[in-house]
């Protein structure tokens, strides 16, 4: 049976169960997928998309047409959300928590994918994360995968004398739940003790209180920086990696950046971009050719994590980087 009978069939059965998702509803044969781009994305993050959706079989234009926001990264917004639901989407696949929230306030009836979350149960998004119980579902880089503790150890690692750590930390509200950051909190705060490390976190929460935080982290002297990925001040990350780089002082990120711009950070430790857009484009093809539910599928952790060192970023604080961090290194940037 072709794609497209396939699709007719499922479509035509799961009426019968009067579901209250967009994907109960009859379509016409042969019109393709809307799924919308929660925030928009650009290269390479949107060709990594369309590569994960055509191993599925979908073809663009035939099976799917993605819907771009028109909201960039740092505008996880409920009135963004809005704008986005009214274009008519089938599914909204996100890469935040705060867009997966901002849409959730907006919609229970359009299923949600996160390739990319945080601590879903505790943002109100998700009952568990075996399941999930509601319209969304997707994967967590962070929920129960021990990210925290384990930036800490590398940053320790990363140059001999390391006893303060700053955080400049960019999941904070409105766009993220308080109960969402604890947990965050909670796994810093016991792995700092754990390595007898002093910890100063500064939440920046736009990119207007970049300069603020810088001041609060320098007065702190930190002998390494923890750089978060949220969208408080994404647009300003390489600004705040250039105060380590003026400190000379490592750097570490819970999320690979787009390969464009310096500095970038010394270490990153995070899953890969395109596994996790290969899992959730597969929830996309059971939930809008299959009719699963995204409440019965489960949130999943990343398989694997992969340590990424920079040496360019080495170079530019004259520092050494122990040869155990280069052998466990999964990428060395020359």
């Amino acid at each position: 049976m072709s794609l497209g009978r396939r699709r007719q069939f499922l479509i035509a059965g799961s009426a019968l169960l009067a579901a209250p998702l967009v994907l109960a509803q009859n379509r016409p044969a042969g019109t393709p997928f809307r799924i919308g781009l929660f925030p928009a994305l650009d290269e390479p993050f949107l060709g990594w998309t369309h590569k994960a959706m055509q191993a599925t079989g979908w073809q663009q234009g035939r099976d799917y047409v993605f819907v771009q926001s028109d909201a960039g990264y740092g505008e996880p917004t409920v009135s963004a959300a809005r704008r986005l639901i009214s274009r008519k989407i089938d599914l909204a696949l996100v890469n935040s928590t705060a867009h997966a929230v901002a849409l959730h306030r907006v919609t229970a009836r359009v299923p949600i994918v996160m390739w990319a979350s945080g601590y879903p149960v505790e943002a109100g998004l998700a009952l568990s994360l075996a399941r999930p119980g509601k319209n969304v579902t997707g994967v967590t880089i962070y929920a129960g995968t021990g990210i925290w503790g384990k930036l800490l150890e590398l940053l320790h690692e990363s140059k001999p004398g390391v006893r303060r750590i700053g955080v400049a930390w960019g999941y904070v509200p409105p766009a993220f739940p308080r109960e969402e950051i604890e947990p965050c909190y909670r796994e810093l705060r016991q792995a700092a003790r754990a390595l007898k490390l002093a910890l100063h976190i500064e939440e920046i929460a736009f990119p207007e209180g970049v300069p603020a935080g810088l001041a609060s982290l320098e007065a702190a002297r930190p002998d390494a920086l923890l750089v978060t990925a949220g969208p408080g001040f994404f647009s300003a990350r390489h600004r705040v990696v250039q105060f380590a780089v003026t400190k000379r002082i490592p750097t570490a990120a819970d999320f690979r950046w787009p390969p464009a711009g310096e500095p970038a950070p010394l270490l990153t430790y995070a899953p890969t971009h395109a596994a996790n857009m290969r899992k959730a484009t597969s929830y996309v093809v059971r939930i809008l050719e299959g009719g699963a539910r995204p409440g019965d599928l489960p949130i999943e952790q990343p398989s694997t994590f992969e340590l990424v060192v920079n040496l360019k970023s080495a170079k530019a604080i004259g520092l050494s980087v122990p040869p155990s961090l280069r052998l466990r290194a999964d990428q060395v940037i020359e």
